[in-house]
């Protein structure tokens, strides 16, 4: 996982010069609150931003889940919300992988501490395949948030 601020390029350099990176992050430059909602193709299939608006919820409301092939950029445009992160591979498959979304669903064992990250506007976390994470968590400030998610195929930064 990757936690950083937009226009602060210092919190993430490790990302700076990839062309699949850079152009990513030069679209989420480009929001603001009037963005269209909906799906934009970028590279096709492998490589795509969805941008949405949705309310957030208490932390007993909200599941892990990862992908297996896709990362995702989480990117807030307006709002606020609380991430949770942990390592797939000390998490349990809830439910069966949905190969065409590539989507999992994840328990978290009762004894284990994680991270949690405070996601707001002008923020962004990159989740990689590795990565489970639980979004939506209401932050205590925000009850909605628009946000991008662009889903990158890792075969793109092979």
């Amino acid at each position: 996982m990757i936690f950083a601020k937009l226009n602060t390029p210092s919190t993430y350099t490790p990302l700076i010069g990839h062309p699949v990176w850079e152009e990513a992050l030069s679209f989420l430059r480009e929001l603001n609150e009037q963005s269209t909602l909906g799906i934009t193709q970028l590279r096709g299939d492998k490589m795509f931003v969805n941008i949405h608006t949705y309310q957030t919820k208490p932390e007993s409301n909200c599941r892990f889940e990862g992908h297996r092939n896709m990362i995702d950029i989480q990117y807030i445009i307006k709002g606020g919300e609380l991430i949770d992160w942990h390592l797939k591979e000390h998490l349990e498959e809830d439910g069966t992988y949905l190969c065409k979304k590539d989507f999992q669903y994840y328990l978290v064992p009762a004894n284990l501490s994680g991270t949690r990250v405070h996601l707001k506007a002008g923020h962004f976390a990159v989740f990689f395949s590795e990565d489970g994470h639980r979004p939506q968590i209401n932050d205590g400030h925000n009850d909605s948030v628009l946000k991008a998610v662009v889903k990158i195929h890792r075969d793109l930064l092979s």
